[in-house]
């Protein structure tokens, strides 16, 4: 070996110039793979709550190290000098994590709002037809919190969407009000705000859902709160039970 191919001693500049387009390449690549987790993370962070799970820590932790491996042959190469050998295999390392970070299909959608709050009708209109079925079964709605939480569990309540700041997850849960134009205290993403009548004739489901990273109360597509309601009627035959196709 000569002196010439040492590390940090000088080297053909066209060899230097081919290395550190090949490489800056593999960076690139990783830069563009990790916009999108880096994108959520700030998003996730900057919010009290937010849709989708935790960004994929390994595409974050190989742009990390795809960026160090940029800076130090970039470095280099101004001077005049090869980079050292650490530098292009930090730079492999993170393609090789990004690589194993998974491929990001549907991530984008899933970490919407829209998706949250239409998880949310899903489970809460499932949660409306098990009480319309109770209510023209017996002639009256449960009144027990348990027997609500008891509808939310068998309608996917397990299927959680939206996540804390700290990306502890939110799940669907009974918020038992007082009367319908009460509101829960804190609101709460995935809430389904239950008030049932004294006489039992009768219910309202409101659900909260996600705006911005804040909990807010759906609407429909008028603008007004949106409401599931159940109301006996004795004209009607017995109603079948209602059957639900397993949750994806």
């Amino acid at each position: 070996m000569t002196a010439s191919s040492e590390v940090g001693q000088p080297s053909p500049l066209g060899l230097r110039l081919v290395h550190a387009v090949l490489f800056v390449a593999f960076a690139a690549g990783v830069g563009v793979a990790s916009v999108p987790e880096w994108t959520h993370l700030t998003q996730a962070l900057s919010q009290p709550f937010h849709a989708g799970a935790a960004p994929r820590w390994l595409v974050l932790a190989g742009s990390l190290l795809a960026a160090v491996g940029t800076a130090r042959l970039g470095w280099e190469l101004v001077r005049g000098r090869s980079a050292p050998l650490w530098a292009s295999g930090v730079i492999l390392l993170g393609v090789m994590a990004t690589l194993a970070g998974g491929r990001p299909q549907g991530l984008e959608q899933s970490r919407s709002d829209v998706a949250a709050n239409l998880e949310l009708l899903r489970v809460a209109r499932r949660v409306h037809l098990l009480m319309v079925h109770e209510l023209q079964s017996h002639g009256e709605t449960p009144r027990s919190q348990d027997a609500w939480r008891a509808a939310l569990q068998k309608s996917g309540a397990s299927e959680v969407r939206v996540y804390t700041r700290a990306f502890l997850p939110v799940h669907p849960q009974v918020a038992w009000l007082p009367s319908e134009s009460a509101v829960p205290d804190p609101l709460v993403p995935g809430q389904l705000a239950v008030h049932v009548t004294p006489d039992g004739v009768g219910f309202s489901v409101r659900l909260v859902g996600l705006h911005q990273g804040q909990p807010a109360l759906l609407k429909d597509d008028q603008g007004a709160t949106l409401v599931l309601r159940g109301l006996y009627n004795p004209d009607l035959p017995p109603p079948a039970q209602p059957t639900f196709p397993p949750t994806p």
